[in-house]
């Protein structure tokens, strides 16, 4: 068995073209360059997939070979156990032979899969197919760099599918660095020296799992959210789990959004922003005030990127809503809508731009690398393993409730700032000026303990735990509250601003903002006594 060290990068064909005039690629010579076919073999349900298994038949020019490999030990999949060896008896032209199989459940682990679904040599035999492969040309440069030997592979060709009676394909453009000898820390130097001239976007999606998706007609799919941490958890596997997660997370809605556009990628790519800038609050002493005061600044960038195109989905969608309401009203928010329409067409466009940059690229990166920096910054500690992850278990715990503290009283002191706002709403008076400033204060902090609930309260004391994630529940209700009239907010501004008096839409949109003011103060109130008793 031996372990594939990669890092893999989705790029365009621009940025394809300008790897081949890199000066470091340049300088390593004329590359190799071969035709790849290669078939991955799976159940008709995918078992093999599902349970992280990787089968595949490539043929080169030099023959062909044999591949099983296993799911990555996280989010990025850079580190995985391989299998790799010259075919007996198979070949991606000729399908999988009885004798590379046998060899592939005595040899690897696929045997335990196999016995996980149940099935014998045989059985498995009969059930494989070659479900999809790629084609692609291979450009490929060796390097040598602070101390490891490094593979470049740059592979451009296309994804197969069999669908039907037909064949599906999807162009493939990829960038990959291979670790031949040595650890991955010389890759992740390589790709930052690179990505300060080329647009590499760090990508999870290795090719089975790109094919995969094609074979399903659908496009790759991010990550779950991270969840509750659990209480044996390291301060490291909380900052692996957020960092990594969400990095990965990133990669594949930005490669959504710049392939289709559907407002659920761009909704949840900010989502994952917004995350994110929390738990940077978290890690900040474990990154160290340069790395976070550098990614803070990143990330607020392309949050107000895509935090403009979702803005616009928003109001199109309240807009929507507006068309079976009265005529007038609808009339003018059909005036409004092509407007805003006009607006998200060129901030979708800057979006785009940014998310295929080197910049965008470069964050990523910065991301991938830090979680594997977080734990590294404290000096070495007498004990050995078991003391350094009792250590980081109580930093972990520390960390928690820290935060957690911080994040209620916020979220209190900004209750208590705008306890009159909304009584005021609730007799119908709007909130104006600072008023409204005070309740936009409640809405962010509301997010953030809700945030810092839903990931750590896991890990207080019973007690502990019950109060915060009663606080979290309540957050999260008022959080929905006041963005329902924030948005309503937003539209009348833009109202305001269209030129044209809208008065039928106007009274609707003030309507809804003091509706959703309401019952924000209706559920402020039935939770307010609780909290005060129950959240430390």
């Amino acid at each position: 068995m031996g372990v594939e060290r990669e890092l893999k990068f989705s790029v365009s064909e621009d940025t394809a073209r300008a790897v081949e005039g890199h000066a470091l690629l340049l300088l390593a010579g004329a590359p190799r360059r071969e035709l790849l076919q290669s078939w991955y073999f799976d159940t008709p349900e995918l078992d093999l997939g599902a349970a992280g298994m990787v089968l595949r038949v490539r043929d080169a020019a030099g023959g062909s070979v044999v591949t099983v490999k296993a799911r990555g030990a996280d989010a990025l999949g850079a580190e995985r156990s391989e299998w790799e060896w010259r075919a007996l008896d198979s070949s991606a032209a000729g399908g999988l032979g009885p004798r590379d199989l046998r060899h592939a459940l005595r040899a690897t682990a696929l045997g335990g899969a196999a016995d996980g679904l149940g099935l014998d040599a045989r059985e498995l035999r009969r059930h494989l197919e070659p479900r999809f492969g790629t084609r692609f040309e291979r450009d490929t440069w060796q390097l040598e760099w602070n101390g490891a030997r490094i593979e470049l592979a740059l592979d451009r060709g296309v994804c197969q599918a069999r669908r039907g009676d037909g064949m599906a394909d999807t162009a493939l453009c990829e960038l990959e660095l291979e670790v031949l000898d040595g650890t991955l820390e010389p890759a992740w130097d390589l790709a930052w020296t690179l990505a300060q001239d080329l647009a590499l976007r760090l990508s999870p999606v290795d090719k089975a799992r790109r094919a995969a998706a094609l074979l399903a007609g659908e496009r790759p799919r991010a990550l779950p959210e991270p969840g509750a941490l659990a209480r044996g958890a390291t301060l490291r596997q909380a900052a692996q789990d957020w960092l990594l997660t969400a990095c990965a997370q990133l990669a594949v809605w930005s490669e959504r959004i710049g392939s289709a556009d559907e407002e659920r990628d761009v909704h949840q790519f900010r989502v994952v922003l917004r995350r994110l800038r929390t738990a940077l609050r978290w890690l900040a002493p474990q990154l160290g005030a340069q790395a976070a005061r550098w990614l803070r600044a990143e990330l607020r960038w392309a949050h107000q990127l895509a935090g403009l195109v979702r803005d616009a989905d928003v109001a199109l969608h309240l807009l929507r809503q507006v068309e079976s309401i009265e005529v007038d009203a609808a009339a003018q928010a059909a005036v409004l809508a092509q407007r805003i329409e006009t607006q998200r067409t060129q901030h979708r466009a800057a979006l785009c731009a940014y998310l295929g940059s080197a910049r965008f690229g470069r964050l990523l990166l910065a991301l991938g690398r830090c979680s594997a920096c977080t734990a590294q910054r404290e000096p070495a500690r007498r004990g050995g393993p078991h003391a350094e992850a009792e250590r980081g278990r109580g930093a972990l715990r520390r960390l928690a409730a820290r935060a957690l503290r911080d994040d209620s009283r916020a979220w209190r002191a900004a209750a208590r700032a705008c306890a009159g706002a909304l009584r005021a709403a609730a007799d119908g008076q709007p909130p104006q000026g600072e008023a409204a400033a005070r309740l936009h204060a409640l809405r962010i902090a509301s997010k953030r303990l809700r945030l810092s609930a839903e990931r750590m309260a896991g890990l207080l004391q019973h007690g502990s735990r019950q109060r915060q994630q009663h606080a979290g529940k309540l957050a999260a209700s008022l959080q929905t509250q006041l963005g329902d009239w924030h948005d309503a907010e937003r539209l009348l501004q833009e109202a305001a601003q269209a030129g044209t008096p809208m008065p039928a839409l106007r009274a609707w949109l003030e309507a809804r903002a003091l509706e959703a003011l309401r019952t924000a103060a209706g559920g402020l109130a039935a939770g307010s006594g609780r909290m005060a008793s129950r959240v430390a």
